[in-house]
């Protein structure tokens, strides 16, 4: 595995701590607007996009998977 984003030490800071927890309300908020409305094919897709942003955005202090490749 690669090296986080972020640090042990940034991961502990009330910065991070902040947009953590923004994230996680905006993603809670994607899935439920996603599962609580009927949407098109096209605006189903955009929230889709949303919602893996969102969590891409929460992975930054976790350890990047090295990609595998075929022996």
């Amino acid at each position: 595995m690669a090296d986080p984003i972020l640090l042990p030490h940034e991961l502990e800071s009330s910065a991070w701590k902040k947009i953590e927890e923004h994230l996680k309300a905006e993603l809670a908020e994607r899935r439920e607007y996603n599962d609580a409305q009927s949407l098109g094919e096209v605006e189903t897709a955009i929230v889709r996009g949303e919602i893996k942003h969102i969590k891409r955005m929460l992975k930054i202090g976790m350890p990047k998977q090295e990609k595998k490749t075929g022996a």
